[in-house]
């Protein structure tokens, strides 16, 4: 259930941007040099396999982007959540990510100034899982864990001022393979918003 949530969001996502881009200016324009990233994040992620529901985590995100090429940057994401409570009953969560990849932005421009910028990005990388249980290859169970990190979304920044913009919102769909004794395989939604200092 909330990967296809994830996924009918980013749908949303790359429709906005892909209808955007009959009124963006030249390739790259009002993209800055690089930036700086805070956000606060709220995650849904799905339950273990033979558990009922989802389970919510909340934490933050600090990014750092690199323009690249034309409207492409190149991106580092560190993230992470936490859980006091999973459906499984008194257990806890932390997760923490590690990825990186390429970010395609389309600034959208409001006369000679650029006043939004929408974005898509794929990043890929590690995920670290502590506080909890994880099953090992031994039968046995361990309090952490560290596997592979996907994270496939976009957002919307809106400048404020030359220096400084406001994420409004960014929405990833995130792909786990931490151990759960079944098929190795997490579903995460996670929606984020904060400030972004931007560096010419």
């Amino acid at each position: 259930m909330c990967s296809i949530k994830g996924l009918a969001v980013l749908v949303v996502v790359l429709g906005t941007v892909a209808s955007a881009s009959a009124q963006s200016g030249f390739p790259g324009e009002g993209i800055p040099r690089a930036q700086i990233a805070v956000d606060y994040s709220f995650m849904r992620a799905n339950a273990g396999p033979g558990n009922c529901g989802c389970f919510s985590l909340n934490g933050g995100s600090a990014e750092v982007a690199v323009r690249a090429y034309g409207n492409f940057s190149a991106v580092f994401d560190m993230s992470g959540e936490y859980a006091g409570t999973t459906s499984v009953a008194g257990e806890s969560l932390a997760l923490l990510s590690y990825t990186a990849g390429p970010r395609f932005s389309y600034p959208l421009h409001h006369g000679v100034r650029t006043r939004f910028i929408p974005f898509v990005q794929g990043l890929v990388g590690t995920g670290h899982g502590f506080d909890g249980q994880f099953p090992t290859r031994s039968d046995a169970l361990s309090s952490s864990a560290t596997d592979l990190a996907i994270l496939v979304g976009g957002g919307l920044d809106v400048e404020v001022s030359h220096r400084f913009a406001i994420r409004i919102v960014q929405v990833d769909y995130g792909l786990n393979h931490l151990p759960n004794n079944a098929n190795n395989s997490e579903n995460l939604l996670r929606v984020s918003a904060g400030v972004v200092l931007r560096i010419r």
